[in-house]
């Protein structure tokens, strides 16, 4: 019972470390960012269908970075079940109006989401790098 109570106790811990993590699936649930997202996946051909159903992909915590004096939020994804084959990193301005992305597929050339200026591509970049 005492090494339940434990268990209980350092998961209760490790859960509380992690409560404020916000995942692209909590911030596509917001209208402004969905709308934002659709309109990303608009901007160019060849979206592979991984990316453009939620079911299909895993994310990791959403993280702030800052660009030129503008602050953005960075999702990485990676397609489920075969991680290795695709990855997309997904920024975000703070006002959620506009979002952009870079996919890489295994075989594929990188494609470029909302038209990101190079500094958007390179912290998509050092995002997939990571």
């Amino acid at each position: 019972m005492r090494r339940l109570i434990i268990a209980a106790a350092l998961t209760g811990m490790v859960t509380g470390a992690h409560a404020n993590d916000i995942y692209f699936y909590d911030l596509i649930k917001g209208s402004a960012h969905a709308q934002a997202w659709k309109a990303a996946l608009g901007s160019a051909k060849g979206v592979p269908a991984w990316l453009r159903y939620e079911n299909r992909f895993i994310a990791e915590p959403a993280r702030t970075v800052s660009i030129e004096d503008k602050t953005y939020s960075i999702s990485v994804l990676a397609k489920q079940h075969a991680t290795n084959d695709g990855q997309a990193a997904v920024m975000f301005n703070a006002d959620a109006s506009h979002a952009w992305a870079e996919i890489q597929e295994e075989g594929k050339p990188d494609l470029y989401l909302g038209r990101p200026s190079a500094a958007q591509k390179n912290a998509l970049d050092q995002a997939l790098a990571e």
